[in-house]
């Protein structure tokens, strides 16, 4: 009935994906943010029957895409398991080290173009849709998604944390928005209103996390916002995601 768009489930993950079976999620997207995690995710994905993975280099690591990585990530995304390419994207608010402490640096903006075009690139190469992570200035990103055309290949702006143009601007590109924890951590009425103001058909959920069962507490919220049932949020989610990745 539920899924997770966007999670970074780790192996050993026994636990969580037993609790994410029994709390009724179907389907989990497991994302790479650099060569080594997504090598990760495509192992994860062999060993859990509802994990699919993503490839990709996040914005935080934009540095280390080259044309080396590309090659790593194509070769990668030739495994079954592969679903999509992420997480992508741009950051220009702070990073993760891969020690995964806050940093106040940003990798250079136009590194961090560079990275994403790529990797929009390369999903279009393989036919595959993006995930991707926006936390740039206004809508550029959506600018990007639209210079690169993405609309053959779909695509969803994962953690979605923007207000109700952008929402519009996004659905009417044909890009879903794809709702995570944020909106149980803090009141947030930008958010809160693009929710409402968004159809149901264009909804994913996500947790972010490595517990992917977090995904009914997102969806019993959208439903709280939109006067819908729990149950009704997550199959619609569920449905939109499986559109989303041709499955």
């Amino acid at each position: 009935m539920y899924s997770e768009s966007h999670c970074h489930f780790r192996a050993a993950g026994d636990e969580a994906y037993e609790k994410a079976v029994k709390a009724g999620v179907e389907l989990v997207l497991t994302a790479g943010i650099d060569v080594a995690s997504t090598v990760e995710a495509v192992d994860v994905a062999s060993q859990y029957g509802i994990v699919k993975a993503c490839v990709g280099i996040h914005p935080w690591y934009a540095d280390e895409y080259s044309e080396e990585n590309h090659k790593k990530l194509r070769v990668l995304a030739d495994n079954e398991e592969v679903i999509a390419v992420s997480e992508i994207g741009l950051d220009y608010v702070g990073r993760m080290t891969k020690q995964w402490e806050r940093s106040s640096e940003v990798i250079d903006h136009d590194v961090q173009r560079a990275a994403f075009r790529g990797q929009i690139g390369l999903a279009k190469e393989l036919g595959l849709p993006v995930l991707v992570h926006d936390r740039a200035h206004g809508q550029e990103l959506l600018d990007i998604l639209e210079e690169e055309d993405v609309k053959g290949i779909g695509a969803a702006i994962h953690g979605f944390t923007k207000d109700a143009d952008y929402a519009k601007r996004a659905v009417k590109m044909g890009v879903y928005i794809s709702i995570g924890r944020s909106i149980l951590r803090e009141e947030n009425k930008d958010l809160e209103e693009a929710i409402a103001e968004t159809p149901l058909d264009w909804i994913l959920t996500e947790t972010d996390s490595g517990d992917p069962s977090g995904v009914v507490l997102v969806a019993e919220k959208i439903a709280e916002i939109k006067g819908l049932t729990k149950e009704e949020v997550g199959l619609a989610a569920t449905r939109n995601l499986k559109k989303l990745l041709g499955i």
